[in-house]
């Protein structure tokens, strides 16, 4: 306790220096915070940018793969000669838009044909309606247009853009202004439906809904934690020091991680003040029962906020310590973003333990807090409490039942886990009933999908840049990919040399024509210089659960063909590929640093309490609420993705708070003298009424999360709200079973003697 003595010294004893600390913090926090602004959109410009560079050569990208945004365009007839005046004047009028780099259409794609002439797709306008209609043979014939731009049905047209970024103003040029220039073009046209997709709008839709929704459902969450809070508490004073203290670390926070570059990464922006404010909270609340029973019982506020940081304190600081220990554990990961996450918050749980442990027991010593007590008798939860004897009667009478059951059915749900897997789609991020949303849906119905992925083939100098074993490997890659359902569309150099009329299915022959090919088309697919070709494939926004054994089962079979090819090596590349390896390691890392986190925190609370067997005692009760929500994902299908891992991570934290909360109160009474059963009682009334407050106010703010239209945010609040609740039962219910059955041995004859009155 010495610690809790010199700390409760520290605040009520120079409350002048506190409030010097206390500005300093704030000033600190509002320089990082507005001196530096967040790049999460300059970081997705910049990055476009670099692209961009590269795409702005002589060369177009007729492999797909690096465009900003897709107009998907739907017609009800697309050969007509209305049809492609309309398109005609709408790319007309997308290429004056200053920030438009390029646009690619089926009409401009250079025909394949043994004379290199240059010939739209579609014929002049002044043509008959019979060539309007034999453009749709041209159309299917062409390897770039049939499934690449305008879909098998000829229902569906695509447009790939990409921006010039350094005429980009606004987020709104990207789409809402691209959109209304579209459609104005093709008003005239009722059977033309056109709508955005791809990375760009995708990105811009998923960073709107963020913001719209965090600012939505914190404001209804704080809402609803106010009002139910001044409900338990009966008292506006005292409900206005609580939220003040945790809302200020998160302040804190945010301004100096903001002023370290760390708010670039969308899992501290969204995480971290969602955790912040829950371990605040929670941690607020105890001290604030505290101050209030100490204030009820005739203390003076000076010594009651001393006594809450001398008995609840140490507490508090334990809460702090084992969840910081337990984010600094995410440092060790592989991942900078999993990484810089865990910096992140271990230095936000510090800096919010900080502001719970000053600003409350500041407020409350002076004349703010001198009527803080008015209605702690009134407290429904305590009076509850008092009165729920008979569940702690229970618990004590029935230890080793609750215990087994307890530990069997937290091995069962433990089993569950094995079935998850790690995943994440695109569309999670989006609301399902925006346009940017469903023209993505649109695609992977009609196209195959959006993403591209790349198998690379690559040869040495043992073989001839028109050698027809480059065109023999890269069908048998082609038939690798075929085999698989979920790859669709793939394109390379043998389907746009197969393209060419009267040169039959000799290898040999169709190398000859590689020359005959336009550059943009060929550099695309062929490099003579860097001795590769590509083949490209669509992917659909399936998952990473899906595509992963795909993408796994295809590496393998290229790894086997190049003992079949000498001299050529085989590789899958891509975003689609990329990303999928980024997420899972993202996941993967995770899950170890949950795991290493539990171990991290056992040994704590091992030398903390200087007790192996307090420290084994916490296992079950912290693990119970962790597989419980595992069990809860398994059952109704839910992916292991980055939110649902965090959730986990963020709450854990608050399992074990509330476990520590439960232990130090338990010792305390026992250090006061009182038996095993009489001291489970105590904390039970004291510490339960706490804890019981905070689930349900934590609760009941998640839940309202679990009415937002993003699937990622759903997620993320069912975890919490299961694994907040269920602590509650760890915390209430097998912890103070298992202690009263594992008893110390000082306790051994007493244990005795309740077994014979049993």
């Amino acid at each position: 306790m010495r610690f809790a003595d010199f700390l409760a010294r520290l605040i009520t004893g120079h409350r002048g220096w506190i409030v010097v600390f206390l500005l300093a913090m704030t000033a600190l926090s509002a320089y990082g915070f507005f001196s530096r602004r967040t790049p999460a959109m300059d970081t997705e410009n910049n990055r476009s940018q670099v692209d961009n560079s590269q795409l702005r050569s002589e060369d177009t990208d007729y492999g797909f793969s690096a465009v900003d945004c897709l107009i998907v365009v739907e017609i009800d007839d697309l050969y007509s000669r209305d049809t492609v005046v309309s398109l005609r004047r709408m790319v007309d009028r997308l290429e004056q838009l200053p920030y438009i780099a390029t646009v690619i259409w089926a009409d401009r794609v250079p025909m394949l044909n043994m004379f290199g002439l240059a010939e739209p797709l579609f014929p002049p306008p002044d043509a008959s309606a019979g060539r309007f209609r034999a453009a749709r043979q041209r159309a299917e014939a062409h390897p770039l247009v049939h499934g690449q731009l305008i879909s098998a049905d000829a229902s569906t047209l695509l447009m790939p853009v990409t921006f010039d970024w350094v005429h980009v103003k606004d987020d709104e040029d990207c789409t809402v202004e691209l959109l209304r220039v579209a459609r104005e073009a093709v008003a005239d046209q009722a059977d033309i439906r056109v709508r955005i997709t791809g990375r760009v709008p995708l990105y811009v839709g998923y960073q709107q809904a963020l913001d719209h929704n965090q600012m939505k459902y914190f404001a209804i969450s704080f809402g609803l934690i106010v009002v139910l809070a001044m409900i338990l508490f009966r008292g506006i004073k005292a409900v206005l020091i609580v939220t003040a203290a945790p809302i200020l670390g998160v302040c804190w926070t945010l301004g100096i991680v903001n002023l370290m570059d760390a708010l670039s990464n969308p899992l501290t922006a969204v995480v971290l003040p969602v955790l912040l404010s829950m371990v605040g909270l929670t941690d607020g609340i105890h001290i604030m029962v505290h101050i209030r029973r100490r204030r009820a019982e005739g203390m003076e506020p000076l010594p009651a906020a001393r006594s809450a940081i001398e008995e609840v304190g140490l507490a508090c600081a334990l809460t702090s310590l084992t969840t910081a220990v337990g984010f600094a554990s995410l440092m060790l990961a592989s991942n900078n973003f999993v990484s810089e996450f865990g910096q992140s918050c271990a230095i936000g749980v510090g800096i919010t333990f900080m502001a719970v442990v000053t600003v409350i027991p500041l407020l409350c010593s002076t004349w703010i807090g001198k009527n803080i007590h008015l209605g702690q008798e009134l407290d429904l939860i305590g009076r509850g409490m008092r009165h729920a004897g008979g569940f702690m009667d229970f618990v004590l009478r029935w230890s080793r039942p609750v215990t087994i059951g307890g530990i069997l059915v937290t091995l069962l749900f433990a089993s569950t886990l094995f079935t998850l897997r790690p995943d994440e789609l695109t569309s999670d991020g989006q609301p399902e009933d925006s346009e940017v949303y469903q023209a993505l849906a649109h695609c992977d119905r009609t196209f195959g999908g959006i993403g591209f992925a790349q198998a690379i083939i690559k040869w040495d100098d043992s073989v001839d840049s028109q050698s027809p074993q480059i065109l023999e490997a890269i069908a048998d890659v082609e038939q690798i990919i075929a085999d698989e359902s979920l790859l669709n569309y793939p394109l390379s150099l043998h389907d746009l040399l197969g393209a060419f009329p009267q040169q039959g299915d000799d290898p040999a022959r169709q190398m000859t024509f590689i020359s005959l090919l336009p550059p943009p088309i060929r550099n695309a697919f062929y490099s003579k210089v860097k001795q590769e070709s590509v083949v490209t494939m669509r992917i659909e926004d399936l998952g990473i659960a899906k595509y992963q054994p795909v993408f796994q089962r295809v590496t393998e079979q290229f790894s086997r063909l190049e003992n079949s090819h000498p001299g050529f090596t085989f590789n899958l590349a891509g975003e689609p590929v990329r990303r999928s390896k980024v997420i899972y390691q993202i996941v993967i890392d995770l899950v170890r640093s949950l795991g290493t986190a539990a171990v991290i925190i056992f040994i704590v609370l091992t030398l903390v309490y200087r007790s192996l067997r307090l420290g084994l005692l916490t296992i079950i009760p912290n693990m119970f609420p962790l597989m419980f929500t595992g069990a809860v994902l398994a059952v109704t299908g839910q992916p292991l993705n980055v939110a649902a891992v965090c959730s986990f991570t963020v709450c854990l934290g608050i399992a074990v708070d509330d476990t520590i909360h439960f232990l130090t109160r338990y010792q305390v009474e026992r250090r006061n003298g009182h038996g095993v059963e009489e001291s489970l009682r105590r904390s039970f009334t004291t510490v339960g009424t706490v804890l019981v407050t905070t689930t349900l106010i934590l609760v009941a703010g998640f839940s309202t999360v679990l009415f937002s239209d993003l699937a990622g945010h759903r997620a993320f609040a069912l975890m919490a709200v299961c694994t907040i609740a269920s602590a509650l039962v760890g915390d209430l219910l097998l912890l103070p079973a298992m202690l009263n059955w594992f008893r110390g041995k000082e306790d051994e004859g007493r244990r005795q003697d309740l077994d014979v009155t049993d």
